[in-house]
């Protein structure tokens, strides 16, 4: 029974992080989600308390092993708008491999440019 209780806190914590952070996010109408500021509330406490306590360890390990369900809700929406996304298929599959290639561009030439101010010169070929 105490492990249950301890199990179901911390999970609770986790969801008050979550809802903390997108309140802040609404309040202060800042462009970062909320759940990105709950995250970094969580790991801001757990660095001051640096540890990891054993019932968040736990429920992590268990989100983590079953993280497939969370993906659930995004095949029920795909379904649900088969017909929408059959009538634009193609510009989504254009905006998909146009996204992809510039992004690799992109990372591709950060590379080189932060690889051209980190390396010295008997570094470079």
């Amino acid at each position: 029974m105490r492990t249950a209780l301890q199990l179901t806190t911390t999970f609770l914590l986790l969801v008050l992080c979550d809802s903390a952070g997108r309140l802040l996010s609404w309040s202060l109408g800042l462009p970062v989600p909320g759940t990105v500021l709950g995250i970094l509330m969580l790991l801001g406490a757990l660095v001051a308390l640096r540890r990891i306590p054993a019932p968040l360890g736990r429920v992590a390990d268990f989100l983590l092993a079953h993280l497939n369900f969370f993906y659930i809700p995004a095949g029920v929406g795909v379904m649900t708008y088969a017909a929408l996304l059959a009538e634009d298929l193609w510009p989504i599959v254009v905006a998909l491999f146009a996204s992809t290639f510039f992004a690799m561009i992109a990372a591709g030439l950060t590379f080189r440019l932060v690889a051209r101010f980190t390396c010295g010169e008997e570094d470079r070929p």
